[in-house]
């Protein structure tokens, strides 16, 4: 697993860049006073033309170079996440294999919750599981006899924002875990 997790902790930073320049984009368009962008410039295919709605050509030039390091991150990226998902292959197939039939995970989350939470074999207990993603507060005991909860800040925060955000997935994707939302 060190090479993968050696892998999505470089990815990280590469993913929080990217997303800084994506924001940027927008945040100038606003200051500019001009009218919503009305597409999603994530995609490679709906940048064109962006930086040419400005009039001060140094914003144009400005924009030009945020929209040329979106596009040298989006290659960066797609080859560290396909050498993550070639090396996350190697220490637990079986795990890997699992985790796509959750409805709305996609790839990079699955990665996260393989690289966060390693096997379930380790938890003797679902609490146990439930306290190490943050969901759930740990129980204070002493001599066998518990005396109440903390430990909020016990576990992996990496690990509480992928379930989080596999949760939102999910209720977004899934019919079933939408109506069980509801009541």
């Amino acid at each position: 697993m060190r090479a993968t997790r050696d892998w999505l902790r470089r990815r990280r930073p590469l993913r929080r860049k990217r997303a800084a320049l994506l924001a940027h984009v927008p945040h100038t368009h606003s200051q500019s006073h001009l009218p919503g962008i009305g597409k999603n410039i994530a995609y490679k295919a709906t940048r064109d033309g962006i930086a040419a709605r400005f009039p001060a050509p140094a914003v144009q030039k400005s924009l030009a170079v945020d929209l040329a390091l979106i596009g040298h991150y989006d290659h960066l990226l797609n080859d560290v996440e396909f050498s993550i998902g070639h090396t996350a292959k190697q220490p637990d197939p079986q795990t890997l294999s699992r985790l796509p039939a959750v409805p709305g995970i996609g790839k990079s989350l699955r990665l996260g919750l393989l690289d966060a939470s390693h096997t379930s074999d380790r938890f003797p207990r679902g609490q146990d599981g439930v306290s190490y993603c943050r969901r759930g507060k740990c129980a204070k005991e002493s001599a066998g006899k518990r005396s109440s909860t903390a430990g909020a800040k016990i576990g992996q925060a990496s690990l509480q924002w992928a379930f989080s955000a596999a949760a939102g997935l999910l209720l977004r994707t899934n019919p079933a875990g939408q109506k069980s939302r509801a009541r």
